[in-house]
């Protein structure tokens, strides 16, 4: 399947995901709505997991090149995790929760896109290290790609357990506000502006 074919099929298949949940969704409806044939769809996806693992990766790219490109326009650590956990954490949260069957699209997730999710989790924690590693320089602090992983992980937590954006957003708040101030100053929008 050419690569045009390949990202419309995903497309239409997020989208299904999206408005209907995993069960609904039939690859009838997905080979409808990206303009082929069941038969080839069958092709190139084996089954509607197959797919669902690719709508996932290819979410999790585009989340990750979005990242990527807006950190160099933040002007300290604090702004760049910030903003981090806002495009890889904030709006996924509040985009899942506008489905109706946000939930079986999570248990779906865990269940057969496991790998997938672990390799966006693993490039995500890459990023974040990127950006603790020069807070750490000269210090006796953690290890970037371990703190990567503490922060990611208690973002994590925090998407099971709370009930809106407004509420994961104010949790990650308030877990950077314990953490920077403990790599020491100049870590923080605060500093950033007492600077001369």
């Amino acid at each position: 399947m050419r690569e045009a074919k390949k990202t419309k099929v995903l497309e239409a298949a997020e989208a299904a995901f999206l408005r209907y949940g995993y069960r609904r969704v039939t690859m009838g409806d997905i080979a409808s709505a990206a303009g082929i044939s069941r038969p080839a769809l069958y092709i190139h996806f084996c089954n509607k997991e197959t797919i669902f693992q690719g709508v996932l990766r290819a979410f999790m790219a585009r989340t990750l090149e979005e990242l990527r490109a807006g950190l160099a326009a933040q002007p300290t650590a604090e702004a760049k995790l910030r903003f981090a956990f806002e495009v890889w954490a904030v709006r996924p949260f509040g985009l899942l929760s506008a489905t109706p069957d946000a939930k079986e699209l999570v248990d779906c997730g865990f269940a057969f896109a496991r790998g997938a999710i672990d390799e966006g989790a693993q490039a995500f924690e890459a990023e974040l290290a990127a950006i603790l590693a020069p807070l750490g320089e000269g210090a006796a602090l953690p290890d970037p790609a371990q703190m990567a992983r503490i922060l990611s992980r208690a973002v994590q937590g925090f998407k099971q357990t709370a009930a809106s954006t407004e509420e994961l957003g104010a949790l990650i708040e308030g877990l950077l506000g314990m953490v920077l101030p403990s790599l020491g100053p100049g870590h923080t929008e605060a500093d950033a502006e007492a600077l001369p």
